[in-house]
């Protein structure tokens, strides 16, 4: 996708809103994950057309395809017990998800795997429960119906979407395992972006994207990274003086000051 903004001064940065729409390229992500590899202990290995990084305890794996774009997910992450085990859980990322969100992921996932690799994995040491989520609800609205359960944006653009496995709701992508589901695919786009997650994800790596999706607030970007022109005319873009950063697996922004809490949607598994 072409990018219409003036990229000439790195140093320069944009608020864009929603974040839900502040898509990425995935040639981004591509590079988002070749910096986390060298910044971490994670070994890379790369082919013709992916990129696979591996964790010290060789039990996850984060593979990213250029050659699958725009024909699914192009960049899988992977969990299992050991290097030769089946796969325990897997989140999928599809089209051009915000690299905040991608880092967000990947961020979170690496610090959590440093501390407990267990945790991470079996989910050991972690309570059942809910997944607490506050929710501006001048933003989104809550449903509970057929089975599936989550928010929707007001402008209609975006949804997050929970799908227990013993609901009676067609699968998500024909896949039954898959539990939790974000995606943006506005009217006049089609689809835009989507990362879902199957059952036995960590909730903690979960909530740590539903939370960004949710979040009212702008995202704060350098103009280093190109912008869809296409997604252009749905969102509000402010020009911004910030000095510029090398992405990381950080998330890649600073945010602007917190507005008061907003109000408290319903708990949702």
């Amino acid at each position: 996708m072409p990018n219409d903004l003036d990229q000439d001064s790195p140093r320069e940065k944009i608020l864009i809103s929603p974040r839900y729409l502040a898509a990425s390229l995935p040639n981004d992500h591509q590079q988002l994950l070749d910096i986390f590899a060298e910044e971490t202990a994670w070994s890379a290995h790369a082919d013709a057309s992916s990129l696979t990084v591996t964790s010290p305890c060789r039990r996850i794996t984060i593979r990213h395809d250029q050659a699958v774009v725009g024909r699914g997910p192009h960049m899988v992450i992977s969990a299992r017990t050991d290097e030769e085990a089946a796969e325990r859980w897997r989140a999928d990322i599809s089209g051009g998800v915000p690299i905040e969100f991608v880092a967000r992921l990947i961020g979170t996932l690496a610090g959590e795997l440093a501390a407990d690799p267990d945790h991470v994995v079996y989910g050991i040491g972690v309570e059942p429960g809910l997944l607490e989520l506050y929710v501006d609800v001048g933003s989104w609205t809550h449903f509970d119906d057929f089975g599936l359960s989550g928010f929707i944006s007001h402008d209609g653009h975006a949804a997050v979407v929970g799908r227990p496995v013993d609901s009676p709701a067609p699968p998500i992508h024909g896949d039954a395992s898959i539990t939790w589901h974000l995606a943006a695919s506005p009217e006049d786009l089609g689809h835009l972006w989507d990362i879902s997650f199957t059952d036995k994800t960590p909730p903690f790596l979960m909530h740590a994207v539903v939370a960004e999706t949710l979040d009212p607030r702008p995202t704060l970007r350098s103009t280093s990274f190109p912008f869809p022109a296409a997604v252009a005319p749905l969102v509000t873009i402010e020009r911004v003086s910030s000095p510029s950063r090398r992405p990381s697996a950080q998330p890649p922004y600073a945010e602007p000051p917190r507005t008061p809490e907003p109000k408290r949607a319903p708990k949702t598994r």
